[in-house]
């Protein structure tokens, strides 16, 4: 796991001028890369490194050359690198590092032998010739581009994109807009206008001429039949290591299984914070390693100075977060055992085990029973009964009802997206009122999946979508802040082309959450986990508003800043801060924590 950065050129370069250009760049990315840099600058690019060692720590430094000339950076793991020497018996290896056989692959196949890789991985590569950026396909690491003159910068993080050049950093009120809606940066932007993501399973290659988009070719091979192949394989896959590992661990059966898999190869140690919907969260973590024989380290949840550790998350992160400070409290309270942890991360996505995937169910079954245009009436006659406040969980079940059978418009009120001219005038300040932005509602049908099953079409969206710029997004960014690799044995290449191959009837027969997973967990675990409800990592956002962190709301949210900024409505801000707390609020303080971000994010970035 590491950070790179770098560029492709159309001209030849002056390494004279480039010097303090690439300096820059690699500075920026060093907390990605504890344990070291590189810097090879050629005739038309540059490829940076910083590193964090996990794999061959004497032999693994980068940049790293082929036995033909093909230079790489590269941040991630290949998890079967091992294997895959063995089908080249004949190439010169000349480290036992799993960056090698990326460039191997390429000098012996080409674009074609990227198809062998299974691991989490962004790298860029040069020949000579021409540049290649790759991201994996779930899109588990990240890579950011940009399109300058005749260069195309290319970084782990778009901060490096940033430091290379001396133009003001502009923020992309679309993006913005988006994110206050869906609460991620959405599609393959970033909050920084010229800069975009690699799409995941995407390879780009660069010529002086074009820049072309290839997807990645699929394996060979069949995909595992069963998961109780696939699964173990999974976790043992992702074991490799020359350092030690822990896991993190919840009262769920996700962790559980990770945990208890990993328990069969390695010693592991286990990692919780006291945090999330349930109180017992912490102690149902802790019998689970009592049960698995791991030591168990808990931390409670205590946020000693919560305005400097959110200037530090916005650095990372480049973009707000409502869940992000309880990841990087787990992710810097392991970081001082372990140096890799197991996540149990995608299981929900990949088995369908959020609440969400059942309530859509639930919303298709009703349909069937309403007659034509009945959901409308229906939804007109409720909504004087769902109160005064807006957006609350009563008047988003009405617009859900009222919007039957568009899946799209009723799985984006289900998740909290709430555009509408009304709201925007009630939220936003002059700034975003003033621009021309998108209808987020329109941005999400464009993209959401036509399928007769809601469930399912919400399950590929998510996986696409949410999954890539939400949570791997956040799980890198509050990872690498502290020299943690997290890794997601959930999200596996075989285990992913296992559980794709059924149905969402197979996954979650008559709307039973996860069932095909809690079937096969049946065999491997207690039933004291797996009796346990599921439970969320979330703040209690409105008592935190007022308590841990209402500093942050009081500085970021000031009446100074607000006018400042131009981008929030202080009308807005003030009345919903000067009610007493309640559940029904839940809603508003989520936006207005994300308001306070954003203002911390053009103060922290510089950007106008």
């Amino acid at each position: 796991m590491c950070g790179l950065s770098g560029f492709f050129s159309a001209t030849r370069l002056d390494p004279l001028a480039e010097a303090a250009r690439l300096e820059r760049m690699r500075a920026a990315l060093v907390h990605r890369g504890p344990d070291g840099s590189g810097i090879e600058l050629f005739d038309q690019a540059a490829l940076i490194h910083n590193r964090l060692a996990i794999i061959d720590l004497a032999g693994g430094h980068q940049p790293l050359f082929g036995a033909s000339g093909v230079c790489i950076v590269f941040n991630g793991e290949i998890y079967n690198y091992r294997e895959l020497r063995m089908r080249l018996p004949n190439y010169p290896f000349r480290t036992r590092s799993d960056t090698e056989i990326i460039v191997a692959l390429y000098e012996m196949e080409g674009i074609a032998g990227f198809r062998h890789l299974r691991g989490m991985y962004a790298f860029a590569l040069w020949d000579g010739q021409r540049g290649v950026l790759a991201r994996d396909p779930v899109g588990i690491k990240p890579l950011f581009y940009a399109a300058c003159g005749g260069q195309l910068l290319f970084a782990s993080e778009a901060k490096a994109i940033l430091a290379y050049g001396d133009e003001p950093t502009c923020l992309d009120l679309t993006a913005l807009h988006l994110l206050l809606n869906f609460r991620y940066v959405a599609g393959e932007t970033s909050l920084f206008a010229g800069i975009t993501q690699v799409p995941p399973g995407t390879v780009l290659i660069w010529t002086s001429e074009r820049l072309e988009h290839l997807r990645l070719a699929a394996p060979d091979d069949a995909a595992p039949e069963s998961i109780a192949t696939a699964l173990p394989a999974a976790v043992q896959s992702h074991l490799v290591a020359d350092v030690p590992l822990g896991c993190y661990l919840s009262g769920g059966i996700d962790s559980a299984l990770i945990a208890h898999h990993a328990c069969r190869h390695t010693a592991i140690e286990g990692f919780t914070l006291e945090v999330g919907d349930d109180l017992r969260e912490a102690d149902h973590a802790a019998e689970t390693a009592h049960w698995l024989g791991i030591v168990d380290h808990r931390q409670a949840f205590c946020v000693p100075d919560p305005v400097a550790l959110h200037r530090s998350l916005i650095w990372h992160l480049e973009t707000p977060k409502v869940n992000a400070l309880q990841g990087a409290m787990l992710a810097e309270f392991t970081a001082c055992r372990v140096k890799v942890a197991l996540s149990g991360l995608g299981g929900d996505e990949l088995f369908y085990g959020y609440h969400a995937h059942r309530i859509l169910w639930l919303a298709q079954q009703a349909r069937r029973g309403l007659p034509g245009a009945s959901p409308r009436w229906l939804a007109a006659l409720l909504r004087p009964l769902t109160g005064r406040d807006v957006w609350t969980e009563r008047r988003r079940a009405v617009e859900m009802l009222a919007a039957l059978p568009d899946w799209g418009q009723v799985y984006g009120i289900l998740r909290n997206v709430w555009d509408s001219p009304g709201l925007r005038r009630l939220i936003y300040g002059e700034r975003m009122l003033d621009a021309a932005l998108p209808d987020a509602f329109a941005w999400l049908n464009e993209r959401f999946p036509v399928e007769p099953d809601a469930a399912t079409a919400m399950a590929h969206f998510e996986l696409n979508h949410k999954l890539v710029n939400d949570l791997l997004w956040q799980e890198d960014r509050v990872s690498m802040r502290v020299g943690l690799e997290v890794r997601v044995p959930f999200l596996d290449r075989e285990l992913m082309r296992c559980v794709q191959q059924w149905p969402r009837q197979a996954l979650m027969p008559s709307g039973r959450k996860k069932h095909l997973l809690k079937q096969y967990a049946r065999a491997e675990l207690p039933d004291f986990i797996l009796r346990r409800p599921k439970s969320g990592f979330q703040l209690n956002i409105v008592a935190a508003a007022m308590g841990e962190l209402k500093p942050v709301f009081d500085e970021y949210l000031s009446e100074e800043r607000l006018r400042h900024h131009q981008l929030f409505n202080p009308d807005f801000v003030r009345g919903v801060r000067a009610q007493p707390a309640r559940k029904g609020l839940r809603w508003h303080y989520f936006l207005l924590y994300l308001m306070a971000q954003c203002h911390l994010l053009r103060e922290v970035f510089n950007a106008d």
